[in-house]
């Protein structure tokens, strides 16, 4: 069950209905997937071992039969991408505006104001182009992600909410390390109260520069006469990966445990959990779980109870298998290794990233049937559904929310890229 009490619930509910009623050279990848792989990896090879351990391809009239609500993009803009979708159906990602500028955007699924595209503005600062949707939206309607500000344009990580419109969250440069002036916020918890990132050496986009793991705790203040929300932004652990200059702690679920990956500069790179320590004073760094013949792994998401989600990859980086790991006991101190996820047929790559607290998994698997968004859970690792529609000429889903609502980006020959949220069976 959820750790959500009564009183969230109202404050969410409250928040639904008022405020939607208004080229890198250090690794070889950046950011938390390669910069529009899906333009590019369908040639990618099969993995090996792969070829008797196919799940179930949705046949296109079934995909046809799901209930989508299409979403398209901001009103006068050409594209949309969507990084999270909380469980009142607010959805959240990245987008551009008529002028061409990039800015984080949410779209609710009901309410007065059903899908309306809402633009939450900046930092003050300009962007253009386009960007990936490194969002983060809470059930209490925290929404975080990365904005251009006026420290002359570097991404800084925001978090937003109805009361206080966009907040710059600031750098490790606030508390001591002057270089890393950058920074980016990739997620938030559920309840809203702990929100995770990196902090960047200069560059304003992912991957260009070394960062650092951080997380931002919140504080509730009294100040000009009245209860303030504050964040305080703090280093995560790194002990024992020394040779890692790449750090990207990409979700965080409600009992504070955080996932991510760490890379170095000759590109080999680690799954990592930062896990909580009892004292409350910080969180331990280990490195999960890993088999031989796939020893590179990038897990992306966690949920209250304890899974994770990612992918993992021989050391050339030729094929990756989605997978998760669970944890092996109650306190979570240890983890299974990955459980490979099946692939539905006529795919050969993949990874997963939503999940959700019964265990439905969804992300992308490309091959020679194409590119295209998929389902699993973890009831059955050996069940694999294409949600992506039959016409799509790519699409890939990053979150599904507890009521096995999904948000998806897609292409297709109306749109180059697009919003689309699939309530899955």
């Amino acid at each position: 069950m959820k750790r959500i009490n009564i009183l969230v619930l109202i404050l969410g509910t409250c928040f639904v209905s008022a405020a939607w009623a208004q080229q890198n050279a250090g690794p070889p990848r950046f950011g938390k997937h390669p910069l529009l792989r899906h333009r590019i990896v369908n040639g990618m090879p099969k993995a090996p071992g792969t070829a008797g351990n196919r799940g179930l391809a949705v046949s296109a009239t079934a995909a046809a039969k799901l209930k989508t609500w299409d979403l398209g993009h901001y009103p006068g803009g050409t594209w949309a991408d969507l990084g999270d979708i909380n469980d009142f159906g607010v959805a959240v990602g990245m987008g551009d505006l008529p002028d061409g500028s990039s800015h984080t955007l949410a779209v609710p699924l009901f309410g007065p104001n059903a899908l309306k595209w809402i633009d939450l503005g900046t930092l003050g600062g300009t962007a253009n182009g386009w960007e990936e949707p490194l969002n983060g939206v809470s059930d209490t309607g925290v929404i975080v992600g990365h904005s251009p500000s006026k420290d002359g344009d570097r991404a800084h990580a925001f978090v937003w909410t109805e009361k206080s419109g966009m907040v710059d969250l600031g750098t490790l440069a606030d508390i001591g390390y002057p270089t890393y002036n950058s920074s980016f916020a990739s997620g938030v918890n559920k309840l809203g109260t702990l929100i995770v990132g990196f902090s960047g050496v200069e560059a304003s986009c992912l991957g260009c520069a070394p960062t650092l793991p951080v997380v931002w705790t919140r504080s509730v203040v009294w100040q000009n006469g009245g209860l303030e929300t504050k964040w305080k932004i703090e280093i995560l652990d790194t002990t024992g990966l020394d040779d890692m200059t790449y750090w990207y702690p990409w979700n965080v679920n409600d009992f504070g445990q955080i996932v991510g990956e760490a890379s170095n500069s000759e590109g080999g790179f680690a799954g990592v959990l930062w896990s909580p320590l009892p004292n409350g004073k910080g969180w331990k760094l280990t490195k999960l779980p890993f088999v031989a013949d796939y020893p590179e792994s990038e897990p992306f998401n966690i949920n209250d109870r304890g899974e994770i989600t990612g992918d993992i990859e021989p050391a050339d980086f030729s094929v990756w298998i989605p997978a998760y790991w669970k944890p092996l006991d109650p306190l979570r101190q240890t983890y299974s290794q990955p459980i490979v996820l099946a692939f539905p047929e006529g795919y050969s790559g993949g990874y997963a990233d939503g999940i959700n607290e019964s265990g439905d998994m969804t992300g992308e698997c490309w091959g020679d049937a194409g590119d295209q968004a998929v389902q699993w859970t973890t009831r059955n690792p050996a069940f694999a559904q294409v949600i992506g529609s039959p016409t799509d000429a790519w699409s890939w889903s990053f979150r599904v929310n507890n009521f096995r609502i999904a948000v998806l980006s897609y292409g297709d020959a109306s749109c180059d890229s697009c919003g689309r949220a699939v309530q899955l069976r």
